[in-house]
């Protein structure tokens, strides 16, 4: 499946390191991958595409003449990340997380952001979506983002870096589950041996918290 590539100069690659070698976590995937004919290659896509369309998964592009309804592009090949290095992505993540509702908590409570003129207070009260009623209510736990989401980008270095938070509407979850899904039904084999880490905790605490 590699024979006539190379990584592009100068830009990360997610399965070859530098020297045009295979990344540890892509080899067994690779290996399963290439026992398959260029038929039953294009059999699992085309099988894929088609369970994409029954299950009825679109997303909304939203343009100047408004939303438009399109149907979910599934990539067919995952992206691998190594154990150690999602780890530190997670770490990472959950740092972020509780900066944030630190933030929150902060605006809706002692203004301490505000007052040390670390946070403009223009920026905060002048914000239609500032809920004034809220000052100094605590939920349980302190916890004021329940559910919120990152957008992750690869530098060229190799690093991961947040591009942008989402916590007024997350998504993406769906469409995480929908691919887990489709995947594990289009390569059953190679999705049972890669031990992927599932998504039911998640889901399950999601749940339980609403």
């Amino acid at each position: 499946l590699t024979a006539g590539y190379s990584p592009v100069p100068g830009i990360f690659d997610e399965m070859m390191d530098s020297a045009s070698n295979i990344r540890p976590q892509w080899t067994e995937f690779l290996g399963e991958l290439g026992q398959f004919s260029e038929t039953d290659l294009a059999h699992c896509w085309d099988t894929a595409q088609r369970l994409v369309q029954e299950n009825g998964t679109t997303y909304n592009v939203y343009e100047e003449t408004g939303g438009s309804i399109r149907p979910w592009r599934m990539d067919p090949i995952p992206l691998l990340i190594d154990p150690a290095e999602w780890r530190q992505i997670e770490d990472g993540l959950i740092q972020r997380a509780r900066l944030l509702n630190a933030i929150v908590q902060d605006i809706y409570g002692d203004h301490a952001l505000l007052t040390q003129d670390l946070l403009p207070a223009p920026l905060v009260f002048g914000n239609p979506n500032f809920l004034r009623p809220l000052h100094g209510i605590r939920p349980p736990g302190d916890v004021h983002l329940n559910f919120l989401a990152f957008d992750v980008a690869r530098a060229s270095d190799g690093r991961c870096w947040v591009l942008s938070e989402r916590t007024q509407a997350p998504s993406g979850a769906g469409y995480a589950l929908e691919n887990r899904v489709v995947l594990a039904r289009t390569l059953p084999n190679i999705f049972r041996d890669a031990q992927v880490h599932r998504l039911a905790g998640f889901f399950q605490a999601l749940s339980d918290n609403l």
